[in-house]
């Protein structure tokens, strides 16, 4: 029987909470999924300007990636968080663009007519990318018309062994694990704008401690409290790996208790012939 790094990680039960980590800004660009190699840059057809391009472009803080065309070879480059899309005349002039975006300049084009979901369905990066995403985005596809949402399949964007892998963007909402059977519930929390807290991640605009506490607050207020915001007041590190954190939902404060723990995990199918990889985690529960 085949075994996947993300089996494994449920296994070990390691945490989605706190694995959020995004780049600021995204770029991605339509290109025909048959033709996507590893690492990204070097796939099918790509010209050299284009490809040095998006290589200079790529930074921690500044991902480029692909989505799927289809069939068709119709490029088309679309940004996030500003959410805009533009067709360049042919790839020396979308080389240009890429570098106006990495330069911060505005590449013109069309604001996005609605919101999208991006699910990672790169094998070429790891085998649960291709086994948990593609099954996923097949969901979502079907679905997602219906609540005026669209839906696209990237490469990869990190978190291999919480696949699969899934974005809301212009939200930057990041989520994990998530499965068909969900699929109809998180698309209608992704509608009117609300969080679908089985698959969070937490919001990758706090650190990994932070999103931990963030997203027990938020499970503790199902059924007690609309939450809108969750704000963190204050931090006391009781140890290293232990550590008590206020937060205030609205004007309900919480103290939540954290620890950091060390799960043994893959972080790709292609390491598990290897020993697991130690990553310590914290995991977050309110006291109030």
């Amino acid at each position: 029987m085949h075994r996947f790094c993300t089996d494994h990680a449920i296994a070990c039960g390691e945490p989605l909470a706190g694995t959020a980590a995004l780049a600021a800004r995204h770029l991605f660009i339509r290109w025909p999924k048959g033709k996507w190699r590893r690492p990204r840059f070097e796939s099918v057809d790509i010209e050299a300007p284009l490809r040095l391009a998006m290589t200079a472009a790529s930074a921690p803080d500044s991902y480029i990636g692909l989505v799927d065309a289809g069939d068709g070879t119709a490029l088309e480059l679309i940004s996030f968080p500003d959410a805009t899309s533009i067709v360049p005349r042919d790839q020396n002039h979308a080389a240009e663009l890429v570098g106006r975006w990495h330069a911060g300049l505005p590449m013109g084009g069309t604001a996005l007519p609605r919101r999208v979901i991006l699910c990672c369905t790169d094998a070429k990066t790891d085998a649960c990318c291709a086994r948990f995403g593609f099954p996923v985005f097949k969901a979502l596809s079907a679905a997602a018309p219906a609540f005026g949402l669209d839906v696209l399949q990237c490469t990869h964007i990190g978190g291999c062994h919480f696949a699969p892998s899934v974005i809301v963007m212009p939200d930057r909402q990041r989520y994990g694990r998530l499965t068909p059977a969900a699929v109809p519930d998180f698309l209608a929390m992704v509608a009117r704008n609300d969080i679908y807290l089985p698959a969070y991640k937490g919001d990758p605009g706090l650190s990994e401690l932070e999103q931990s506490a963030e997203t027990a607050a938020r499970h503790w207020a199902q059924g007690r409290c609309q939450v809108h915001q969750v704000q963190i007041s204050g931090i006391e590190m009781l140890a290293e790996d232990i550590a008590t954190i206020r937060v205030l939902l609205g004007s309900v404060p919480l103290t939540i208790n954290a620890q950091r723990q060390t799960f043994h995990t893959y972080g790709s199918c292609k390491t598990m012939g290897s020993a697991p990889t130690p990553r310590p985690r914290w995991t977050a529960w309110v006291t109030q």
